[in-house]
């Protein structure tokens, strides 16, 4: 997986010689179990790179790491259904490779001046540490999840009193041995909650899963302790004894997507809401521009459908919409950019910023297909106010 530091050391790097290569592959399901036709077009994007790098005049720089991918691409579609990405450049013997969520929105590779971090704006968003418990009347199993990886840390068992065979006078012993049950499953519901009460007090997660059959879970909500209610992502239906950490990792990732979708919609509805209140939201290209230079961003919202043309300078860093051979800023020299997001995108994550992908929403892209939740406004504060 990729960390926010390498995220950063790509954001920062530019190519002496215009050789930064930027490989995404996604996975697509096989027609056969040889995987034949997805190697042919894998192996194709490469060599059409090497035909487009060779127009260009980066024949040389390229072609080292282009024929380095071509000879991996059999490794690469055999990953375990896992999307990868390679950034490199010969010329310096830059070399990067991570394994990524399959949620790419499909194979490219590109060859340019800086790495293109566009594409890999869907897997960017931070994800919780999450703890699965699957658990019934007599048995627990505890999941770490982390990363898309999934491991079984811990296991629970408490034998359950055996009920008799006699109901006895009236039902008598029925009902005594029925509530004897209840009881002794209410304490193994208690260990496994004060469980993980004590790895949630050691940082061990972020997030609580729970899995288990409809009719368990009433009885292990009512002895959870409120910090595993306060930060509970939901529950899934499994049994938690035949469960293997497939059946895990597809039950957590419904209950993310869940939870992403919905706090996607609600940060598209604050921040439009925000900015039509001129209070701390910015809609549209040309004020979110001005609102990252002021170092005013809290959290960058962009669109799948984003595409604008621009400048960005290579001296400051500064991104313009207008097509001038001079920065604004400080004076040097800019380079155009056929899809200024990479520049944009590139800044944010250097300044530690939330960058948030958001698909297919229909009142983003009304507002530009980009918007942005502020920290503040710097418009509004009274010295700036005072002093215009």
């Amino acid at each position: 997986m990729i960390t926010r530091e390498a995220i950063r050391e790509l954001a920062e790097y530019e190519s002496p010689h215009g050789c930064a290569l930027t490989f995404y592959y996604q996975p697509t399901a096989p027609k056969d179990q040889s995987h034949r036709e997805e190697a042919i077009v894998l192996k194709d994007v490469v060599r059409g790179a090497m035909r487009e790098a060779e127009k260009q005049g980066r024949n040389e720089c390229a072609r080292a790491d282009l024929k380095r991918i071509l000879e991996m691409a059999d490794k690469i579609q055999k990953n375990g259904g896992k999307a990868k990405a390679i950034f490199a450049d010969s010329s310096t013997g830059f070399w990067r490779e991570f394994d990524l969520p399959a949620k790419l929105e499909g194979t490219k590779l590109i060859v340019n001046r800086r790495f293109h971090l566009k594409h890999m704006a869907p897997v960017l968003e931070w994800k919780p540490r999450v703890m699965a418990c699957l658990v019934d009347r007599s048995r627990a199993r505890l999941f770490r999840y982390e990363n898309d990886t999934v491991e079984e840390v811990v296991g629970f068992h408490h034998e359950l009193p055996r009920l008799g065979e006699s109901d006895g006078f009236l039902g008598y012993d029925a009902g005594h041995n029925e509530r004897h049950v209840a009881e002794a499953a209410k304490q193994h519901y208690k260990a496994v909650a004060d469980a993980l009460r004590k790895m949630y007090e050691r940082d061990a997660w972020e997030s609580l899963a729970v899995g288990c059959r409809e009719e368990t879970w009433p009885e292990f909500e009512g002895v959870m302790h409120r910090y595993l209610l306060e930060n509970l992502l939901g529950r899934f239906r499994i049994d938690p004894v035949a469960a293997n950490g497939d059946a895990v990792r597809d039950g957590i990732r419904k209950l993310l997507r869940e939870q992403e979708t919905m706090r996607r919609d609600d940060l598209v509805r604050e921040v439009i809401g925000e900015a039509h209140r001129n209070g701390r939201g910015a809609i549209g290209l040309r004020r979110v521009l001005r609102s990252l230079e002021n170092g005013e961003v809290q959290t960058l919202l962009i669109g799948d459908r984003f595409d604008a043309p621009g400048t960005q300078c290579g001296n400051c860093r500064h991104v313009d919409l207008k097509m001038s051979a001079i920065c604004a800023a400080c004076g040097q020299k800019t380079v155009e950019m056929d899809d200024i997001a990479d520049a944009i995108i590139g800044n944010a994550l250097k300044n530690s910023i939330g960058v948030v992908y958001v698909k297919g929403d229909v009142k983003l892209e009304k507002a530009g297909n980009i918007a942005a939740l502020l920290r503040f406004r710097a418009d509004q504060n009274t010295a700036v106010r005072q002093a215009s």
